[in-house]
C-alpha cells in the first residue's frame, strides 16, 4: 500500500469511527450538550426498509443537538412494551425503526410527547434496493427461496409479488403495513428530496427539506448550519449503503414488471404521493 493510500485509508477509518461516536452522542461536543441542554425533542423515525433510513439518521445526527439511541433498528416484534420504549427516549435522542403502523401509536406518541418522522421513497426504487440487499441479508428460512431466483429480474419479481406462504411480504403488503403513518402528525420526508445532488436530487430541495425536518420537530436552524449539514450529508459510511440514487427502477423495470407492480400496489403509489398514471 502506498503512503498516500495508507494515509487516506487511515483517515477514512478514523472518520468512520468518529462518526459512530458522534451519531450516538459520545463525542465531547455532544456529551457536553447532553448534560447542559434538556429541552430538545425526543424523536421516533419510521421507514419502510430500504427507503433511506441511514440517510435520514445522518441528517438528524449531524445536527449538534441530536443523537441516536444506542439500540438496534426497532421492529414491532422486538418491541414488547411500546409505551416504555417511547418514554425511554431522552431529550435530543432518536430511535430508528421499521415499525408497521398500529392504531395505538398516535395515542402513545401524544402521551409521551415524542416527535415522529415518517420517511418515504418511490416504492419502485424500494423494490430495486430490496432485490439488491435482501438475498444476502434475509432470514435463514428464506435463503432457499432467493437461491431459486438467481437472476436479478427474478428477484425483482419476487420482491414485487412476495411469497405470503413463506412470510415474504409483497410490495403492496409493505405499503399497506406502513400507510397509517401518513394519517398521523408525523413529519413526512421524501427520500428524493433528502438525497440532494449527489444522488440525483437538487441542493435547494435538500436544504428546504432539512429545514422542514428540524422545524417540524421543534428545532430552529440557520443557513450556516443547513449549509454545513448539506455538505456532509451524502456518505457511504452507512453499513447498508449501496448506491443511494433516484429512479434506479427505470433501468430495471420492463413493461411486464411495471404492470405487475401496479397490479400489486393498487392505489398505494398515489397514496404515498408518487405517480399513478400507467406508462404509455
Amino acid at each position: 500500500m502506498s503512503g498516500t493510500g495508507g494515509e487516506g485509508g487511515l483517515r477514512g477509518r478514523f472518520a468512520e469511527r468518529w462518526w459512530t461516536l458522534d451519531r450516538f452522542g459520545l463525542t465531547p461536543r455532544k456529551l457536553t450538550r447532553r448534560l447542559r441542554n434538556r429541552e430538545e425533542p425526543s424523536i421516533l423515525c419510521v421507514s419502510i426498509p430500504k427507503s433511506g433510513t441511514h440517510l435520514l439518521e445522518r441528517a438528524l445526527c449531524l445536527h449538534p443537538r441530536l443523537y441516536r439511541k444506542l439500540a438496534p433498528t426497532l421492529l414491532n416484534r422486538r418491541v414488547k412494551d411500546k409505551r416504555a420504549l417511547l418514554r425511554s427516549l431522552g431529550p435530543g435522542q432518536i430511535a430508528m425503526g421499521h415499525l408497521r403502523f398500529l392504531p395505538q401509536y398516535p395515542e402513545l406518541i401524544a402521551e409521551t410527547g415524542v416527535r415522529p418522522i415518517f420517511l418515504i421513497r418511490d416504492p419502485r426504487d424500494v423494490v430495486v434496493s430490496l432485490a439488491h440487499y435482501t438475498p444476502e441479508h434475509t432470514r435463514e428460512d428464506l435463503r432457499a427461496l432467493f437461491a431459486s431466483a438467481p437472476e436479478f429480474r427474478e428477484r425483482l419479481r419476487l420482491m414485487i409479488v412476495g411469497d405470503r406462504a413463506r412470510g415474504l411480504p409483497s410490495i403492496g403488503d409493505r405499503l399497506q403495513h406502513f400507510s397509517g403513518w401518513l394519517d398521523t402528525e408525523a413529519v413526512v420526508v421524501r427520500f428524493e428530496d433528502l438525497i440532494g445532488p449527489s444522488g440525483g436530487g437538487d441542493a435547494a430541495g435538500q436544504r428546504a427539506v432539512l429545514a422542514s425536518i428540524y422545524r417540524g420537530i421543534g428545532l430552529e436552524v440557520d443557513d450556516r448550519l443547513l449549509g454545513s449539514i448539506s455538505a456532509r450529508l451524502f456518505s457511504s459510511v452507512s453499513p447498508t449503503f449501496r448506491q443511494g440514487s433516484i429512479g434506479q427502477w427505470r433501468q430495471h423495470f420492463d413493461p411486464e414488471l411495471e404492470r405487475l407492480f401496479r397490479d400489486e400496489t393498487g392505489d398505494h403509489l398515489g397514496r404515498y404521493g408518487y405517480e399513478t398514471a400507467p406508462p404509455p
